[in-house]
């Protein structure tokens, strides 16, 4: 890991991340199933390949935080199946470009799917279902918990959620 960019997140808080994130993936993945099995299938394959391998490769090799515990941890699980990347191409990088989406998509489609099967069969269990779906999603995206994450963030001059954390008149903390 680089100097400079010291493991500022706890053991505890990132396995709470990863255990929220795991409850958050599989839910969707589940309300998708209730409506489409097949669809069900398919998403929690390409969000496997995406969360797993793809974005690790895309992102994480080219974090100052590889082979560290970031937030969420995944700079030591990246560091077990890929080289280290230059963080100086961390800006133009896919990963950095398309991680909006694959979050938005994450929280989007399995409440967008209930939505519409609900419409035609409704059920208590996908009302919870999207209920707590969208409890996770604004907890773990809303701009409060962003804005402390970013904070504290090694890569906010590089991130563009850091650097339009940053923008916004928040400052970096040490």
């Amino acid at each position: 890991m680089e100097t400079g960019a010291p493991e500022n997140y706890t053991l505890k808080s990132v396995v709470i991340a990863n255990i929220v994130v795991f409850i958050w993936l599989v839910l969707g993945i589940y309300a998708i199933w209730l409506v489409v099995p097949f669809l069900a299938v398919a998403w929690g394959i390409f969000l496997a390949l995406m969360f797993l391998f793809v974005m690790r490769k895309s992102i994480c090799t080219k974090c100052r935080y590889y082979g560290g515990r970031c937030s969420m941890g995944w700079g030591w699980y990246t560091s077990k199946i890929f080289k280290k990347g230059n963080f100086e191409d961390f800006p133009g990088c896919f990963g950095a470009r398309f991680a909006p989406f694959l979050w938005m998509s994450v929280s989007l489609l399995p409440v967008i799917v209930l939505v519409i099967s609900m419409v035609f069969d409704f059920s208590i269990l996908k009302t919870v279902i999207l209920v707590l779906l969208i409890l996770i999603a604004y907890i773990f995206g809303n701009k409060d918990s962003r804005k402390k994450g970013c904070s504290v963030c090694k890569m906010n001059d590089l991130c563009p959620m850091g650097l339009a954390m940053v923008n916004e008149g928040n400052e970096r903390k040490a």
